[in-house]
């Protein structure tokens, strides 16, 4: 009869088990600090494109308030202008003409600034604002949407507090059939003009009035143009820290 010997089964020292435990322990973690650090890296990436993306817009809004703020400035002067002549003792042809000049282009109406939020709006509906890991830039992102939205409030006020009334009150003083045959951009042909024209009323307190109204209207968009002076001046700072703290190139 044929006999089987089984194999002298050597069970495994206690050294051996706690080399196997170690090892996979290592093995375990350097796979999560792996994964933890190609998804900082990724993160990274997307904060380093999201702020590149955030300085392409404030660029934009620079290259707007360059066009805006000295438009303002002269709407503002000729406001200015109007203002002096409509409390002049006594009108000729050529002041009147000249008052509905300034009346045309410049007391009904004023640039809004219109800013790009592209990228905070990306950031802010997807949460990516998580990702912008330096306080810094993430703080001066958020006070800088702050601030857009006050203009925007200053912007509302401005139509609907002061221009709407002041336009109302300036129809009762200016007569539109003179101004039917010119726009914002050929008015400057009516002071060429040789028809005779006149204001629809000289009620003294009528024209008080619309004074008084302009006034203000002028008083707040002189302050919305130094809202825009400043917010470019931001806008150029802001552009300066994030090229120079994420090395984004300059263009």
């Amino acid at each position: 009869m044929e006999v089987h010997h089984h194999p002298d089964l050597k069970h495994k020292k206690w050294k051996e088990y706690l080399a196997e435990f170690f090892m996979i322990f290592i093995a375990v973690t350097l796979g999560f600090f792996a994964e933890s650090l190609r998804e900082s890296i990724s993160e990274s990436h997307i904060e380093k494109d999201y702020i590149k993306s955030f300085v392409e817009d404030l660029k934009s809004d620079t290259a707007t308030l360059g066009k805006i703020i000295p438009a303002e400035s002269r709407g503002i002067s000729g406001i200015d202008s109007l203002l002096l002549s409509l409390h002049q003792p006594s009108y000729s042809d050529s002041s009147i003409r000249w008052m509905y000049y300034l009346y045309r282009k410049y007391s009904m109406s004023f640039l809004p600034m219109v800013f790009n939020l592209r990228t905070y709006n990306q950031l802010k509906n997807s949460g990516g604002l998580r990702l912008i890991k330096d306080k810094a830039a993430s703080d001066s992102i958020v006070s800088y949407n702050e601030a857009v939205d006050d203009i925007g409030t200053n912007i509302n006020y401005i139509t609907h507090d002061f221009m709407l009334p002041s336009i109302y009150q300036g129809n009762k003083v200016f007569d539109a059939k003179w101004l039917i045959p010119y726009d914002g951009d050929n008015v400057i042909n009516l002071l060429k003009s040789h028809e005779q024209i006149d204001l629809l009323s000289r009620d003294k307190m009528g024209i008080a009035e619309y004074g008084n109204l302009i006034y203000l209207v002028k008083n707040i968009r002189s302050d919305y143009l130094e809202q825009l002076k400043y917010h470019k001046w931001r806008a150029a700072k802001m552009i300066a820290f994030f090229q120079r703290e994420f090395g984004i190139e300059q263009n």
